[in-house]
């Protein structure tokens, strides 16, 4: 018996200082209180060890005391152990700091009882080696056990708690610990008084360290694992299904078998697996494929992974099927690319969409004939203007819906930007007729009096399909430029002299830079005099003297320059020329005469109209009277209130204001009212316009009386025949300008002309 509880004991002490070592390095806290729980176990059977086998009372009575003293710091340990494991003594701390005084207390004293025995003392029973009583028993001793008991009996408790509360397959840890605690405290029980000193009870104390470290620190259950992972397998979103090297389904979770209706039979699974592995082409260990599945009206997308298992000996164990439900990502990945490609308020092609889809289109139709539709609404800035932004939009959404109605299935439509809308439409589906209609409709949307929309239509017939789609669009864009200020045309179609003339604007603008540094630009006059012939002054016309072309009209390239935003810097140029020949005209004696020039409606956003003329003034030295600046009605209406701010200030200044062109526009009489100008200026063609040439003899003498009454100059441009000139002699009118006197001229003839020096 000595030898075998030797045995045992030893083994224990061994096992013991093992865990400690261990645990040592573990930094959580339930390892820390192992660590520490786990050394003093050792050092409790060290000095257990030393009670049983040294035969000296003294040293016996000291490890003894010793030996008690650890057991106390083992509960404490214990209980937090418990605490950490179950959660069950959180928030109460007064006890825990109780039994921390207790502990201390109780370990002071029992040291001390080595030398007092004032708690216990032991002798030998009738001289026997291993059998020993208490000689002396005092209270403090029962006390000590008491409490220790109280303490093992609330620990026990907790683990029985935790066993009925927990899953079963948690409960097998507390189970464990419970059973070793509850033997413990049985042993001990019995062994209290007990004289025999081979006590069976700290054996079970200390196997009970060993087994709380290895639960807490080194024990994964694989049943726990397995059914662990049988669960999240169970529930996950993945399908999963897995087969043996013979063909048989050894696992299918829910998902799966719903998807496939099985209704627990799995040979419909396994005839499926079969039906794979024989239409497959090559099946390899790791592959990934998708497909489709229709369920309840809705059709799902899974993404398959599939794995074939293989051992550590590279023998094939089974094939794994995973499902991944991909229908939300394809979806999301659908709408993104939709989004992308087509238009977010009209829900048409947007513009780089168009492009790609037209070229498919063409180039798996090479034999169909098919054209491009281009529209613009002409000032659509003034519908959400007049109307408001919603039903700006709403003429947008009206105009995407209309194109959806009236053309035919597989025509392609796109919003390309703000309100330009295209398509491509096969050749012979395209009705005018259609076109006029939908327009008509589309206008309906803003039925106003003080407002008309004018949608304006390019078409481009394709010819060659290897052409640029953005070439072809800007060719139908051309197409509808040639009638946006023709309100009485909606479709024009593209033809080569368009192609012409868009070269011969690109040609103008390229070459207009470099003609303007080299003086290519030449002031020609033409003179404005009385019914006599006498010389008041000159109007300033531009020509261009063309290296190679020769001479070009303004016909020619003022338009091109409008257009391009060009025409600010021509301005200028003519602006200084006609100051330098004011300046020349001064010095020579001639300061009498002026030059007029035009001011165009671009030149109100590009430059600062007051600060260029007033320094020419300066820099020349002329009267600002000398230098008048025609402006028409069209350049004044773009921004009325402000233009009219720097033309008065410019008339403060000394500067003359003509309104050329009077009576092309709507509004003239209540310009009249408005601008207090200097010159009216009168176009013979306000006459040739008319039906009525009665009619517009009577109003042009009207309008020349009430100039007068305005303290106005009149001058008629256009005069051409000796009877226009009497006509308007009688009419009132006193300074005239035309081809009857002179067409425009260059400088040096003009000076000849009218003997200016």
């Amino acid at each position: 018996m000595d030898i075998i509880f030797g045995i045992i004991l030893y083994a224990e002490m061994f096992l013991l200082g093992f865990c400690t070592w261990r645990a040592r390095t573990a930094s959580k806290k339930a390892g820390r209180i192992v660590y520490y729980y786990s050394g003093l176990s050792f050092v409790c059977s060290i000095f257990f060890a030393i009670y049983t086998y040294v035969p000296q009372l003294a040293i016996k009575n000291f490890s003894k005391g010793i030996t008690l003293i650890c057991f106390d710091w083992l509960l404490i340990l214990l209980m937090l152990y418990t605490e950490y494991y179950t959660g069950l003594f959180k928030g109460i701390r007064a006890i825990k700091y109780i039994t921390y005084v207790y502990a201390m207390i109780d370990s002071v004293s029992l040291f001390a009882n080595t030398w007092t025995h004032h708690i216990f003392e032991y002798q030998y029973v009738d001289n026997a080696e291993r059998a020993m009583r208490i000689v002396h028993n005092y209270y403090l001793f029962d006390l000590h056990f008491i409490v220790n008991y109280l303490f093992m009996i609330m620990v026990i408790l907790s683990y029985l708690i935790m066993i009925l509360r927990s899953s079963k397959f948690y409960r097998f840890r507390y189970e464990v610990v419970f059973i070793v605690i509850f033997v413990g405290f049985i042993l001990d029980l019995s062994s209290m008084y007990s004289h025999f000193l081979y006590n069976i009870s700290m054996l079970a104390f200390g196997c009970m360290s060993i087994l709380i470290y290895y639960f807490t620190l080194e024990y994964v259950p694989n049943m726990l694992i397995e059914n662990t992972m049988s669960l999240v397998i169970k529930d996950m979103n993945n399908g999963i299904v897995c087969f043996d090297n013979s063909g048989k389904c050894i696992y299918t979770n829910e998902l799966i078998q719903k998807l496939y209706d099985t209704d627990g039979n799995v040979e419909i699974l396994e005839q499926k697996y079969h039906k794979w592995l024989h239409t497959t082409d090559q099946v390899k260990d790791a592959m990934q494929f998708r497909f489709s599945v229709k369920k309840e009206e809705a059709e799902k997308t899974y993404e398959v992974t599939y794995k074939r298992i293989y051992d550590d000996k590279q023998n094939w164990i089974c094939d794994c099927f995973i499902f991944n439900d991909r229908t939300e990502e394809i979806a999301s990945l659908e709408y993104e690319k939709y989004r992308a490609s087509h238009d977010s308020m009209t829900g048409l092609l947007n513009k780089e969409q168009f492009y790609q889809d037209v070229y498919e289109l063409l180039h798996q139709n090479p034999d169909k004939k098919y054209c491009l539709v281009c529209s613009n609404i002409k000032d659509f800035k003034f519908v959400n203007e007049l109307f408001g932004m919603e039903k700006g939009d709403t003429v947008l959404l009206r105009q995407a819906e209309l194109m959806r109605e009236y053309t035919p299935k597989g025509t392609l439509l796109a919003r390309m930007q703000n309100d330009r809308f295209a398509m491509c439409i096969p050749r012979k589906d395209l009705r005018e007729n259609v076109v006029h209609e939908v327009i008509f409709k589309l206008q309906e949307e803003t039925q106003n009096s003080a407002f008309r929309m004018h949608i304006f239509v390019g078409v481009y017939d394709i010819i060659n399909i290897e052409e640029p789609i953005s070439i072809m669009c800007d060719k139908a864009n051309l197409a509808s430029t040639t009638i946006e200020n023709d309100y009485h045309s909606d479709i024009a179609f593209y033809s080569k002299n368009l192609f012409d003339r868009s070269i011969e604007e690109r040609r103008i603008i390229g070459e207009f830079e470099g003609a303007l540094n080299r003086k290519e630009f030449v002031m020609f006059l033409q003179p404005q005099v009385n019914a006599k012939g006498e010389l008041y002054g000159a109007e300033a016309l531009v020509r261009w003297q063309h290296a190679q072309r020769g001479l070009l009209s303004p016909a020619m390239f003022i338009d091109v320059l409008e257009k391009a935003g060009l025409i600010y810097k021509l301005d200028r140029y003519i602006w200084e020329s006609a100051a330098q020949k004011l300046k020349e005209w001064k010095d020579k004696g001639a300061e009498q005469y002026h030059i007029s020039v035009n001011i165009s409606t671009k030149d109100f956003y590009f430059v600062d109209i007051y600060e260029i003329f007033t320094g020419l003034i300066e820099k020349y030295d002329i009267r600002p009277d000398r230098l008048n600046l025609e402006i028409t009605e069209t350049a004044l209406m773009s921004d009325f209130d402000k233009n009219m701010e720097i033309l008065k200030q410019l008339q403060e200044y000394g500067f003359k204001i003509e309104i050329d062109d009077f009576g092309s526009g709507y509004s003239s009489l209540n310009m009249l009212k408005d601008i207090s100008a200097d010159v009216l200026k009168i176009d013979m063609g306000f006459l040739r316009a008319s039906e009525n040439e009665a009619k517009g003899m009577d109003i042009l003498e009207s309008i020349i009386v009430l100039a007068g009454k305005l303290g106005m100059d009149v001058i008629t441009e256009g005069v051409e025949m000796e009877k226009q000139l009497t006509m308007l002699s009688n009419m009132g009118c006193g300074i005239f300008q035309g081809y009857y006197f002179s067409k425009p001229i260059p400088t040096n003839e003009f000076e000849d002309k009218y003997h200016i020096f």
